[in-house]
Parts: structure tokens; C-alpha cells; sequence
């Protein structure tokens, strides 16, 4: 009973056992189905593994708070669910699990087995310590290599079954690395999708709140007369211009920065632990090198005439929403367009802590 209270004790520390404990204690407090989506739904909460459904969770949680079962599905759907790349994800982490299960009662079973062996040792050092006879010696020997021999085996057929999950979890989890990427990945121009965008902008927000020292731009950029360029040259020219905008967003960004395709012919950069002058800077090159391009149309080999891009610009300011910080460079993306294009407008300097 001692080990198993200090066994509790130990696994109390471990964030996982944590986690699932507090889940379960969720589940139990609201009243909730303790079905497979509501259990996930809440130790992605607890684990802090998700940021955006912690955001929109924490208040249902809270002290005097109330999760129903509908808010609960809606969530899941949500901030987890969301896509069928993201149900794939959902099935591979599920397949995950299975393996991890299979392979911890393999060990568990090897390790009573173990356990049987030792004791099986343990009894003959105990008979063979008082002046064993011949008979006995010959008996003791033929046991222990017998129990001997039992134990070999089983551990080459544990490794063998430890090898084979090792390469199927190693399977897995190249799969679930490409999935999250395709989930967080725009198909034609292999830049961030919206969704992608939305949660690295909420992050770098929280980032700001809780580091002072901390900040960032946000540029918006919109491919100039871009339905015209379509309705001109067709939709296969246009697929090849928002292609040319990914490579040069893409070249032009860091680690540490996120450029993704916001949506149609508009694009957005996060721009990492940049002011207000640096963001300026980087939009007003990229319009430029996109001006210096000349687009030969495939097939005909024709040169069409310049594609050009206007870009907003706006600093991130202490306490601010995303979505605040996304009307005003979209402001500046307005101002840009109505002052004649192909150029770069900023929310005023004064504007920005």
C-alpha cells in the first residue's frame, strides 16, 4: 500500500496524468457525457495544446461558468474537428494511441513475466543454499534452464513485437506531421491558410499581453485588378500570379514571421518582433520586386503587362484584439487602393504605442 500511495504521489507530478485527471473531473462537474469527443475536447483544454479552444473555453470553465453539451459539440467542431484533414489527424493520433496501448501491455505482460522469473530464482537460491545433494542440483539445474530458456524467448519475441510498433508509431507520426501540415497549409500557393493565419495572430497577441516588451506588424496585401487580370488572361494566368505572390511572401519571411494567404488575391504577413518602420519597408520591396516581375502567359508565351500589389500596414498596440488590429491595416489596405494603387499606406505612426 505504501508504493502504491507514493506510485499516486509521483504520478500526480506528471502533466499528462494531470491532465487527463482534470478532464475527467470536468466531465463529472458539468455534467457531461463522458464520451470519447467531450473527454478529447477537455484535455486538449487542460494540456494547453490548443490555444484558440482555451481561449474560447476558459469561460465556460471558470468559477460560476456552465458547459452544456451543445457548447461542448459546437467546440469540438470547431477547434478540433474542423476539417477532414483534421479528422485524418483525429483517426492517426486514435491509431497512435492504439499502438501506445498494445505496446504498454506487451511490456506490462513481459514485466509479470520478469517478475515470475525472478521469483523462480529466489527459490532455488533459497533451496540451494543449505548443502544441496546431487539429486537436488541436477534438479535446480534443469529448472532454471528451462525457466531460463522461457525468458529468452519471450524477450526476443518482445523485441521483435517492440521493433515491429516502433516502426509503426514511427509510421504514424510522419503521417500526423504531414497531415497538421496540409491542415495549416494554402494548396495553391503553399503558404499559411486562414486558419493557420488566425491562430499564429491570436498567439503573437497573447505574446504581446504577456511580454511588454514584445510586438508586431501585420501587412495586408491585395493583388491590384486582379478579376481583371482573370477575365482577361483566364483562370489558369491568375493561379499562376497568386503562385508568384507565395514564392516571394515566402522568400521574404522568417522562422520567426508568418505569411499566409488570407483569402481570394489577399495576402497577410505577421511580421515577427517588427515595428511599424520595418513593415513599411519589407511591403513597399515586395511591391517593388513584384512591379519588376514580367509574367509571360503559358502557352502563348505572351508578355502581359505588369501585376502590381497594395499593401496596409499597422503595428500591433498594447491590449489590442486581433480583430482590431486586422480593421486597421485593412484601412490602410483601403487608403492604398483609393490613392491610386501599387503602393504602400500605413495607419498613422502617431497611432501606434
Amino acid at each position: 500500500m505504501p508504493g502504491q500511495v507514493q506510485k499516486r504521489a509521483d504520478d500526480s507530478r506528471d502533466p499528462a496524468w494531470a491532465s487527463a485527471r482534470s478532464a475527467w473531473e470536468a466531465l463529472a462537474r458539468h455534467g457531461l457525457t463522458p464520451s470519447p469527443r467531450n473527454y478529447e475536447l477537455l484535455h486538449a483544454f487542460f494540456s494547453g495544446a490548443n490555444p484558440p479552444l482555451a481561449e474560447r473555453l476558459a469561460p465556460c470553465l471558470a468559477p460560476g461558468g456552465a458547459l452544456t453539451e451543445e457548447q461542448a459539440n459546437s467546440l469540438y467542431d470547431a477547434c478540433i474537428a474542423g476539417t477532414s484533414t483534421e479528422a485524418r489527424m483525429l483517426d492517426g493520433v486514435g491509431q497512435l494511441a492504439e499502438v501506445a496501448g498494445a505496446l504498454a501491455e506487451r511490456v506490462a505482460g513481459s514485466s509479470k513475466a520478469m517478475a515470475g522469473y525472478g521469483d523462480v530464482l529466489a527459490h532455488w537460491s533459497g533451496r540451494l543454499t543449505a548443502r544441496p545433494t546431487a539429486d537436488e542440483l541436477m534438479t535446480a539445474l534443469v529448472a532454471l534452464i528451462g525457466e531460463t530458456e522461457v525468458a529468452q524467448s519471450r524477450n526476443r519475441l518482445l523485441e521483435e513485437q517492440l521493433s515491429t510498433s516502433a516502426g509503426h508509431i514511427a509510421k504514424l507520426h510522419r503521417d500526423l506531421v504531414e497531415t497538421r501540415r496540409e491542415a495549416a497549409t494554402d494548396a495553391l500557393t503553399g503558404l499559411a491558410n486562414r486558419k493557420a493565419f488566425d491562430r499564429f495572430l491570436r498567439d503573437s497577441i497573447a505574446r504581446t499581453r504577456s511580454d511588454a516588451g514584445s510586438t508586431f506588424s501585420l501587412l495586408l496585401l491585395d493583388i491590384d485588378h486582379f478579376k481583371g487580370l482573370n477575365d482577361r488572361h483566364g483562370h489558369r494566368f491568375g493561379d499562376q500570379v497568386l503562385r508568384l505572390v507565395g514564392r516571394l511572401l515566402s522568400e521574404k519571411t522568417t522562422d520567426r514571421d508568418l505569411a499566409a494567404r488570407y483569402g481570394g488575391e489577399e495576402f497577410a504577413i505577421v511580421l515577427g518582433e517588427a515595428g511599424i518602420g520595418a513593415a513599411v519597408a519589407l511591403a513597399q520591396e515586395i511591391c517593388g520586386r513584384l512591379r519588376a516581375q514580367r509574367l509571360v502567359k503559358r502557352g502563348s508565351g505572351d508578355v502581359v503587362a505588369q501585376v502590381t500589389i497594395s499593401a496596409g500596414v499597422a503595428q500591433v498596440r498594447p491590449g489590442e484584439a486581433a480583430r482590431d488590429v486586422i480593421e486597421r491595416a485593412d484601412r490602410a489596405l483601403y487608403e492604398a487602393k483609393r490613392t491610386g494603387r501599387d503602393r504602400v499606406c500605413p495607419t498613422p505612426q502617431a497611432a501606434v504605442a
